[in-house]
């Protein structure tokens, strides 16, 4: 879309693209080590998925499909001591990262389980197409948080684990890893929050508060009802254009289509 968002706005975005990240990297590991025979890293793992999932509620109202993140920023400001308890989170949930690892890095029958199983070489890896953990367990250090940094991630400090072998072993060990790089993320975002607003203040890709739109159709200067409606019916439908895609209407369907 080409716009900059305000410096608020994309250290929030840092903050939970971490949490997001811890969120799905505990659903992977625990729900494999379930799978292979080991059930309490899953209890233990789902009670901070639920912490972080509260996280999300209290900024959007929703658990998992929480739409926080939106054009022009996000939809609302971080409540007051949201921070201060992601905080507190983060200080112990090393602990329980360690406590996982102690029941399963070493643990053998999670090793017969997991080394030299499900291999995918480097050049299999690319073939495919793949990206993520998928990629780094393979040996390649390929971070798009690295090499093409957003929002705030140019502004952390924070090391790539990748693997050699390329089984689920390693991807298990670079996931495990991960937990810890995240955490250190989060620290930073908490520690370099700035003040500011949170949304852009172009009304045609973010929306003016709603409160203030019900007083006053006209709530801003060269901003009317007909634009708004315009803007949020029609104006993305420009911006896919410019990047090479365009909707295509069918009765009252609107697909995607790639040129």
């Amino acid at each position: 879309m080409n716009v900059e968002i305000p410096i608020r706005a994309k250290w929030i975005r840092t903050l939970f693209g971490e949490i997001t990240r811890v969120l799905n990297h505990l659903m992977a590991v625990l729900s494999h080590g379930m799978d292979v025979g080991a059930l309490t890293p899953f209890l233990w793992g789902f009670e901070e998925r639920e912490k972080l999932m509260e996280f999300y509620e209290r900024v959007s109202g929703a658990r998992l499909h929480a739409a926080y993140v939106r054009p022009g920023g996000v939809s609302e400001d971080i409540p007051m001591g949201l921070l201060d308890d992601i905080y507190q989170w983060a200080t112990q949930f090393s602990d329980r990262v360690d406590e996982i690892e102690e029941l399963l890095t070493d643990n053998r029958i999670w090793k017969l389980r997991t080394v030299d199983v499900g291999q995918v070489t480097a050049e299999q890896a690319l073939n495919f197409g793949m990206s993520g953990v998928m990629v780094r367990g393979s040996g390649i250090p390929w971070d798009i948080r690295k090499t093409q940094p957003y929002d705030a991630y140019d502004q952390v400090e924070f090391d790539v684990p990748v693997g050699q072998n390329g089984d689920c072993y390693d991807r298990y060990l670079c996931r495990m890893e991960e937990f810890r790089q995240s955490l250190r993320i989060i620290h930073q975002c908490l520690n370099k929050m700035p003040p500011g607003p949170v949304k852009m203040e172009d009304y045609k890709i973010s929306p003016p508060p709603r409160a203030a739109m019900k007083e006053n159709m006209e709530y801003v200067p060269a901003f009317s009802s007909f634009d708004y409606f315009k803007g949020f019916n029609s104006s993305f439908l420009a911006i896919f254009e410019g990047c090479g895609c365009a909707p295509r209407l069918h009765s009252n369907r609107v697909a995607l289509m790639t040129r």
